[in-house]
């Protein structure tokens, strides 16, 4: 009997478990299987039906289906407007989310003005200071300029994010850093440095398993077989 190839397997049982939680009305699970077995389009509508726009909206510019993209990103702020404590966390991503998708549709102006929109945001003083949601509002920066093609926002957004996580929150500077590496990679003076920094780094995380992960994250990254 001619065996299965395990990526083929893999992808025939998370196509099953997203059938399986579609059917059961689980939404949530079942986009993260759709996910997993590669069926962006499948996920996309099941998240669309529960109303995860922060998730959708990058998916759907990732399948460059910009207006969609942009009517999403719209009820995301209005969604943002009537909930106030979500703010702080969500705002500048739907600006950057919405103004990405508008530019990539070939709406120029409308696009600018919710960039400077989020630029101001993030030019308050509040938006300095070490933390978790600066952190991730500074990488929707340097996702904007991935998205636009814009080196000098990608550096931008990333170096202000690892500021922003320091050493309180270094799993988060970590994975972050890889990001960073991987969409920098033609700079290769960049690269250079940023590897150089990453070898001086060490992870405080107390729990063995995690270390280990993370460093062999950085090592795909870096090139390097240990950084430790």
């Amino acid at each position: 009997m001619e065996k299965v190839p395990q990526k083929i397997l893999k992808s025939e049982l998370w196509l099953r478990a997203a059938r399986h939680f579609e059917k059961a009305g689980l939404l949530s699970e079942s986009a993260a299987a759709w996910l997993a077995a590669g069926r962006d389009d499948e996920a996309i509508s099941a998240l669309i039906k529960i109303g995860e726009r922060a998730q959708v909206t990058p998916l759907l510019l990732k399948a460059k289906r910009y207006q969609e993209a942009v009517e999403q990103a719209h009820l995301w702020l209005e969604e943002i407007t009537q909930e106030p404590s979500r703010e702080t966390e969500e705002k500048i991503g739907a600006l950057l989310i919405l103004a990405a998708a508008l530019r990539l549709d070939q709406q120029p102006v409308q696009a600018q003005a919710f960039y400077e929109a989020a630029r101001e945001e993030l030019a308050q003083p509040a938006k300095q200071s070490p933390s978790l949601a600066n952190g991730k509002n500074w990488e929707a920066l340097a996702a904007y300029g991935v998205r636009v093609k814009r080196p000098d926002l990608i550096r931008l957004g990333y170096e202000k994010a690892l500021v922003a996580y320091g050493q309180t929150f270094n799993l988060q500077r970590l994975r972050c850093a890889g990001e960073y590496l991987e969409n920098i990679s033609e700079d290769l003076h960049l690269t250079k440095e940023l590897k150089e920094r990453l070898a001086g780094w060490q992870p405080q995380s107390s729990i063995k398993r995690e270390r280990e992960r993370l460093w062999e994250a950085m090592a795909k990254f870096t090139g390097e077989e240990d950084l430790r």
